[in-house]
């Protein structure tokens, strides 16, 4: 299975699976949660075997979900000005 094939599984784009494998490499912000390594490599370019499916998608299952790793926080209504009442 090529990164296409692999997507495709996962109901994804491509770039999507290079950003998976990028950020769960060494020193990445997923590296306790890597990607499954490919079986091999043509060129520059990985594949896993069919065989490795379920390895796929057992980690697709067990990745962190939304609103892990940071991002930017959810909008709270500030305060209001402790002087707000003398002005109206």
């Amino acid at each position: 299975m090529t990164m296409a094939d692999v997507a495709v599984m996962l109901g994804v784009k491509t770039a999507t699976i290079r950003h998976y494998r990028a950020v769960s490499a060494p020193g990445g912000r997923y590296a306790d949660h890597p990607f499954p390594e490919p079986d091999g490599h043509l060129g520059n370019v990985p594949y896993w075997f069919v065989t490795s499916d379920d390895k796929i998608r057992a980690w697709a299952a067990a990745r962190p979900g939304q609103g892990v790793g940071g991002g930017r926080s959810a909008h709270k209504a500030k305060p209001e000005h402790p002087r707000a009442e003398e002005n109206r």
